[in-house]
C-alpha cells in the first residue's frame, strides 16, 4: 500500500468513523462521573438522555434504562479522583480532535460530496445497526 492509498484510506476511514467516536467520547464522559444514573433518584423515571447513551455505549443497543426500584437508595458520595479528570479530558480532546479531523477533511474541495456521503453513511450505518440488534 502506498502512501497516497494509506491517506485515502485514513480519510475515509475518519470521516465515517467520526460520528462514533464523538458519541462515545461524550458518553464515555458523562460515565466517568457516573451522570447516567442520575435518573435513578427519581423512582419511576426512565432516564433522559445521558442515560439513554449510556446503555447505547454500555450494551451496544437501544435498550430503554431500567427505572428504579421506588425506594432506591440514595447514591453515595464519590471523590473525584484525578484520573476521573484525567479520562474527561481524554474523551473532550478525543472529540475535539475529531472535529478538528472533519473540518480538515471538510476542507478538501474535490472531495466534498464523497465527504458528505460518507459523513452521513457515519450517522446512518450504527443506526441501522442498533435497530438490528434491537429487533434480534
Amino acid at each position: 500500500m502506498n502512501l497516497a492509498t494509506l491517506r485515502l484510506v485514513h480519510y475515509y476511514a475518519g470521516v465515517f468513523f467520526a460520528p462514533t467516536i464523538i458519541f462515545f467520547a461524550l458518553s464515555g464522559v458523562f460515565q466517568v462521573f457516573k451522570l447516567h444514573e442520575s435518573y435513578r433518584e427519581t423512582p419511576g423515571a426512565q432516564g433522559g438522555p445521558i442515560a439513554w447513551m449510556s446503555q447505547v455505549h454500555k450494551e451496544a443497543a437501544l435498550i430503554p434504562p431500567k427505572a428504579a426500584p421506588a425506594k432506591a437508595p440514595p447514591p453515595r458520595a464519590e471523590r473525584s479522583s484525578p484520573f476521573k479528570w484525567f479520562a474527561a479530558l481524554m474523551g473532550i480532546s478525543l472529540i475535539g480532535a475529531s472535529l478538528a479531523g472533519l473540518w480538515i477533511a471538510f476542507n478538501y474541495p474535490k472531495r466534498r460530496q464523497s465527504f458528505f456521503a460518507t459523513l452521513l453513511a457515519g450517522f446512518v450505518v450504527p443506526i441501522v445497526l442498533l435497530q438490528f440488534a434491537a429487533a434480534g
